[in-house]
């Protein structure tokens, strides 16, 4: 009796994981492409639910700080990136703003990340004849070589269409609802 009244207690004390609780130590020590691209798993499981979005920000900006000697450049954008367009949807533009910007990487090459980014940029600012601007860039970049190959084994892994070029559908979509918040801007219901 005395061992299950003293175990009943130590439950109860306890406290249950929250919808935003994670294992901290685990997390950080994904490799970046785990982190990163893993849709069950890193950030992302949180970044998707709307109440876990702080919490979201703060392991991506935490995983930074403690793994950015293991990143490549690219991955280390990707992670500003991913944090701002968090932080977009959580309503604070001008820290997105500064993430976002630090997401483009500095060696553009000709693939339109920029016009993306410099669209996604004009949305939160306001500027619709920029945002317009940066989407009709886009919509010129060619097709890098092998790119069809590269759309088949994205379909058969994942099971959506992926049109060249990329993201030109959200940047469609903020264009649609240019007077909408961020999040619902860039959700499917506003593309094409």
């Amino acid at each position: 009796m005395f061992v299950a009244a003293i175990a009943a207690a130590v439950l109860q004390s306890v406290p249950a994981p929250t919808p935003c609780s994670y294992d901290r130590e685990a997390m950080l020590a994904l490799s970046p492409q785990a982190f990163d691209q893993d849709m069950e798993g890193g950030w992302r499981p949180l970044g998707n639910r709307r109440e876990c979005r702080d919490t979201a920000v703060e392991l991506l900006a935490a995983y930074r700080k403690a793994r950015w000697r293991d990143m490549t450049s690219d991955q280390l954008h990707t992670n500003y990136w991913h944090e701002g367009q968090v932080r977009a949807a959580l309503g604070q533009t001008d820290h997105a703003v500064r993430l976002l910007l630090a997401g483009v990487s500095p060696d553009p090459i000709g693939d339109g990340k920029a016009d993306y980014a410099i669209g996604t940029v004009a949305f939160l600012l306001k500027d619709r004849a920029a945002l317009q601007a940066a989407r009709d860039r886009l919509a010129a970049v060619p097709p890098p070589p092998g790119f069809e190959e590269d759309a088949a084994r994205f379909k058969a892994q994942y099971g959506r269409e992926l049109s060249w070029p990329l993201n030109l559908d959200v940047l469609d979509g903020f264009l649609a609802c240019f007077d909408k918040p961020y999040d619902e801007a860039y959700s499917r219901d506003c593309r094409p």
